[in-house]
């Protein structure tokens, strides 16, 4: 069963890009997720009301959550964006994902790679 949301849910959704020579930990990448009439954008490092990137922390039992308020960027974990659906329309919401990949060969040295992939059916409630 494909996934419902309705306008004005904050979806949350984990992000794994893979390139050959692509790092999300190093490397930028914009997200967008749009529906048939609106969409939002975002890219790693600045959010907007509408779309957050970030990076949650691995969860480790051993260590001591003490810095748990700290603003530092975790060393490692998943990479999640939240997006609020308020400003878009009904219909199919896509995400498209664009990492930037450093390369020598390319014309300005860093090649974009684009990959599209469904959320699920964003309706009114």
């Amino acid at each position: 069963m494909a996934n419902i949301y309705y306008k004005g849910d904050e979806v949350k959704f984990s992000i794994n890009l893979t390139a050959p020579g692509f790092s999300m930990d190093e490397d930028d990448f914009d997200i967008e997720v749009s529906t048939p009439k609106a969409s939002v954008k975002a890219s790693k490092g600045a959010p907007t009301d509408d779309l957050r990137i970030f990076r949650e922390p691995e969860l480790d039992s051993s260590s001591d959550n003490s810095d748990s308020n700290s603003s530092e960027e975790p060393q490692s974990g998943t990479w999640y964006a939240i997006v609020d659906t308020a400003k878009l329309g009904d219909g199919e919401m896509r995400v498209f994902a664009t990492a930037h990949i450093k390369d020598a060969h390319a014309n300005d040295y860093v090649r974009n790679q684009t990959a599209v992939t469904s959320l699920g059916t964003l309706r009114k409630l």
